[in-house]
């Protein structure tokens, strides 16, 4: 589900975290090298030295030299009421000693004016860091590089809720480093941020890392535009990325990157397309380099530079190989792919490719043309062959791939072919045979899988392709193998992302033409998660007695749907919505209207669960009506400052402290959320949140922690005994159990040995082992460069904000619900050097509201998104152009090749007709114009 809630979800920060700065070489920093701006050392008895706390901090004392406090509730402050004023400069750091009795997410927020609504304070004024809760003193330096503001004047520390905190002191240092030379793109000199020895040699850097969030920094002056490539090239003898750090000057914070190295002691180039990062914008001031996550790695840096154009030789590398088939029988034909990239410098020439199969496995056709003659940086090559094993077969596959002037690289896959078991032969979905244990376990089901363009983002990742191909979701028979499989694993209920703002409901498919046409839904009860990430002040009093008017209506008296002491759940993917918009004490009130309207219509009540992040959002859920808490997912727990990529086996571990942190402070139970993984490289590119190295194995230890944190907390009222996994099918975000192509049915299968008594043994059946065929979506065109809508939505079916959308009169059709409206394209790959312009046609109306009844014809703005092979989707990706929304036809020109991201090979369009709601759309065409 891709999510956009503030606060629910601990995103990856870029931001440092660490303890010591000093030189290179590994000398301790010398007075003169830090300069003191500010300091609260909390040295005077019940002096707080102006820092105030809100409501949510209680018990706020200064006692032998240090500030004590617990906070309550999810929003604790502590704000500097005295009077403050500091030039703000990109070479300070904010250093804080503390501990804290659990885990979690602190924040500084600082501003350079007291404009309302929050005092100056803004989102993305603010700098995070991860806070280890062991009771440890810790000194943390966070580097907020908060300079485009010119001076700061406001400043805040925002503890997390939930924990004991004690603060020795809080202050702000310059680093006179800062002031050096700065040499064009080109790193000269290093300064070392955290615990780790440098040493100076004729040719580079030696680097030992000794504490995890170690890095180097150091200033440069490069203009993004005209630089948008980083080399660096090094070796390493451990570990599987490296993380980039970097500052703009007209952008707030310490931006981030991580990639992935080969850490076999060989010194390699890696070139990074700077233009993925959408903050890497204007001058850069700063780069700084973690060249591995392996603390006590040794790394020979030879240099790191920001240049105009790719560095160093050409370099291919196989990316992926693979079946394109999640069950492959013999006997069977199965497409073979795999997918080349040029990471190098030069373009590679001349391309060849070799195969290699093992005895008894033919080649039936080649289905891809002869290799492009040339490959540019960044530009991937499919290469995709129609095979079949004419028996049972297991073997390697091997992939070879070369250039004239690249060296070759190969790529091994092994494969294991079963015959194809025709156990029995089936006219449909043969009859589930549950099994279940003593806990009920849930699954979140994410409805975005019905078209062709909603499965593009995934085609590149083919180990995700499900047992069930690219299917055709919404379909009755798809709903029952869905429940076949999850029944047949102890799995009892499905959770439902549901989407609803002010009436307008979308992604009902699956629920509705899926899983309630089900022959076999009487088998797997189901619930709601109400994924209410909307827009700001789209939640009312009078639209929570509506949506639950819905729900009694069409979802709480079917005998299938999952209740806790009688009362239909529902699951709030964000409470920070409804706070935010109608405050606490109205959250509350909704909630008792929902439950005595679920009553006056002969219902036990209303049980309401509501996502946190941690024990202090759970404490404010209590305190606004909810029964319980859980959570959809906590994806970067545990990660590094700065990283985004981490192992799957340490975000294990931060599930367990954050489940015992949580029931042991909430006052209301928890319904223990698991993770199925994450990564979301299909829907984020490059700049990705990824925990890497998830597999069955990893996934299995997981859940049998979730069972023994059941067996000790539901005796004592702080669980429910219940469990629930993000998620069945969350392709998108890396997030999955359902079987596929990589694992089969191992997730699957560790769920029914960890939370159910049934035999180990038993046997998976897929459709081609009942000879049914597999339905999949219809496929759609890639050189498709125009869309007229003469007949259908031609791929464009996807959308947000948008109500009655349809084909009409040759037009694409929808009405607008929101601020932030948009259509989503189908997938293409055309060449963006080829197509300069985008030309979009289209008529805009005021649609009359009781409160204006005459509407008068207006500007407006209007933005056109793309993604690329390599570049994610973005503001950094689009171009904005003014509107009019008077009822008549326009024909807007847009000069996309003005925008340096406009470059490589173009992957989805998306169309932002204006931001107003209540605007009658209508698209006669969107043309890429040569």
């Amino acid at each position: 589900m891709r999510q956009t809630a503030f606060g629910l979800v601990i995103s990856a920060c870029v931001i440092a975290a660490v303890s010591l700065t000093q030189w290179v070489g590994g000398e301790q920093p010398k007075a003169s090298q830090t300069k003191i701006v500010a300091e609260w050392s909390f040295d005077k008895a019940d002096d707080l030295q102006g820092w105030q706390p809100n409501a949510h901090i209680t018990d706020a004392k200064v006692a032998n030299g240090v500030l004590s406090f617990r906070t309550v509730g999810d929003d604790p402050i502590l704000e500097l009421r005295a009077p403050f004023e500091i030039p703000a400069s990109p070479w300070h750091a904010i250093e804080v000693r503390m501990k804290a009795t659990s885990d979690g997410m602190c924040e500084f927020f600082w501003s350079n004016t007291t404009e309302p609504p929050y005092g100056g304070f803004r989102p993305h004024k603010r700098t995070p860091f991860w806070v280890v809760g062991d009771g440890k003193w810790r000194t943390y330096r966070v580097f907020p590089f908060w300079h485009p503001e010119g001076k700061i004047i406001r400043f805040r520390f925002d503890p997390f809720g939930g924990a004991n905190f004690e603060v020795d002191f809080i202050r702000i240092v310059e680093l006179e480093a800062g002031r050096g030379a700065r040499d064009e793109g080109r790193v000269t000199e290093w300064m070392v941020v955290g615990d780790a020895r440098v040493e100076r040699q004729k040719e580079g850097w030696f680097v030992a890392l000794q504490s995890p969030d170690a890095f180097l920094l150091a200033p440069v002056s490069a203009d993004a535009d005209q630089q948008p490539f980083v080399s660096v090239q090094m070796s390493a003898t451990a570990g599987t990325h490296a993380t980039l750090f970097f500052a703009s000057e007209k952008l707030h914070g310490l931006h981030s990157r991580s990639f992935p190295i080969t850490a076999d002691g060989r010194e390699r180039t890696y070139t990074l397309d700077m233009m993925a990062s959408p903050n890497w914008q204007g001058r850069i001031i700063a780069i700084g380099l973690r060249p591995t996550n392996a603390v006590g790695a040794k790394v020979f840096l030879r240099s790191l530079q920001v240049t105009e154009a790719p560095k160093g030789m050409a370099t291919l590398q196989i990316a992926l190989f693979a079946l394109d088939d999640a069950t492959p029988r013999a006997g069977v034909p199965t497409d073979l792919v795999a997918f080349v990239r040029h990471i190098g410098g030069e373009p590679a020439r001349n391309l060849k490719t070799t195969l290699k199969l093992p005895t008894g496995v033919e080649i039936l056709s080649t289905l891809h043309s002869a290799p492009r003659t040339q490959l540019e940086f960044g530009e991937e090559l499919e290469l995709r062959w129609k095979i079949v094993a004419r028996k049972p077969t297991k073997g390697i596959a091997t992939v070879t791939v070369s250039a004239e002037n690249a060296k070759p690289v190969t790529a091994r896959l092994a494969l294991d072919i079963p015959p194809r078991r025709l156990t029995l032969k089936s006219e449909y979905v043969p009859e589930p045979k549950p099994v279940r244990g003593k806990y009920e376990v849930g699954v979140y089901y994410f409805p975005g899988w019905n078209t062709f363009s909603r499965w593009s983002p995934i085609l590149p990742f083919p180990e995700r392709k499900p047992v069930l191909g690219w299917y055709r979701e919404g379909d009755p028979e798809v709903a029952d193998w869905h429940i076949k499989w999850a029944v047949e694993h102890g799995i009892t209920f499905f959770a439902y992302d549901w989407y609803w703002e002010r009436g307008v409901r979308r992604l009902e498919h699956a629920l509705h033409d899926g899983y309630m046409k089900a022959r076999y839904r009487h088998l797997l009860k189901f619930c709601l998660l109400w994924a209410n990430h909307n827009a700001p002040k789209t939640s009312s009093f009078e639209d929570c007695i509506a949506v639950t008017r819905f729900w009694i209506e069409h979802y709480f008296r079917l005998p299938e749907y999952f209740t806790v002491d009688g009362k239909p759940v529902v699951i709030i993917f964000s409470p920070r919505r409804l706070t935010e918009d109608l405050g606490s004490e109205g959250v509350w009130k909704a909630f008792e209207a929902m439950r005595q309207e679920c009553v006056n219509h002969g219902l036990k009540g209303l049980y309401l669960v509501a996502c946190v992040a941690n024990a202090g959002q759970a404490q404010m859920a209590a305190k606004e009506g909810y029964d319980a808490v859980s959570a959809y997912n906590w994806p970067a727990l545990g990660m590094k400052p700065g990283e985004r990529w981490a192992s799957f086996d340490s975000l294990v571990d931060a599930y367990r402290r954050n489940w015992e942190q949580i029931a042991e402070q909430s006052p209301i139970p928890l319904i223990v959320p698991i993770s199925g993984g994450w990564d979301s490289r299909p829907w984020h590119g490059e700049t990705a949140l990824v925990r890497f190295g998830r597999n069955p194995k990893n996934f299995r230890r997981h859940l049998q922690d979730a069972k023994e944190f059941l067996d000790k907390f539901v005796p004592q009222g702080k669980a429910l005994p219940i469990a629930i996994v993000e998620a069945w099918n969350e392709w998108g975000e890396g997030s999955y159990i359902e079987p596929h192509a990589e694992f089969g049915f191992g997730y699957l299968d560790a769920i029914r040995e960890v939370f159910t008594d049934a035999p180990k043994e038993h046997l998976d059946l897929a459709p081609v082992d009942v000879g049914l065929p597999l339905k999949e979506v219809e496929r759609l065109p890639l050189d498709k460069s125009a869309w007229e809508f003469e007949r259908d939505d031609e791929g464009w079916a996807n959308w947000m904000q948008m109500a009655e959308v349809q084909v009409v009169d040759g037009c694409l059709r929808g009405k607008t619900t929101g601020n932030d409206p948009a259509f989503f394209g189908p997938p293409v790959r055309l060449r963006a050097s080829e197509y300069p312009f985008v030309i979009v046609r289209m008529r805009l109306t005021k649609l009359p509201r009781p409160s204006s009844p005459d509407p008068r014809p207006v500007k407006g703005m209007g933005q056109l998104f793309w993604r690329t092979t390599t570049i994610p989707e973005s503001e950094a990706t689009s171009v904005r152009f003014e509107v009019s929304i008077d009822g008549q036809w326009h024909e807007y020109r847009l000069p996309v090749h003005e925008n340096r991201r406009w470059r490589g090979i173009i992957a989805r369009l998306r169309l932002d007709p204006c931001t107003q709601p209540d605007v009658l759309v209508e698209v006669d065409s969107i043309r890429l114009v040569r």
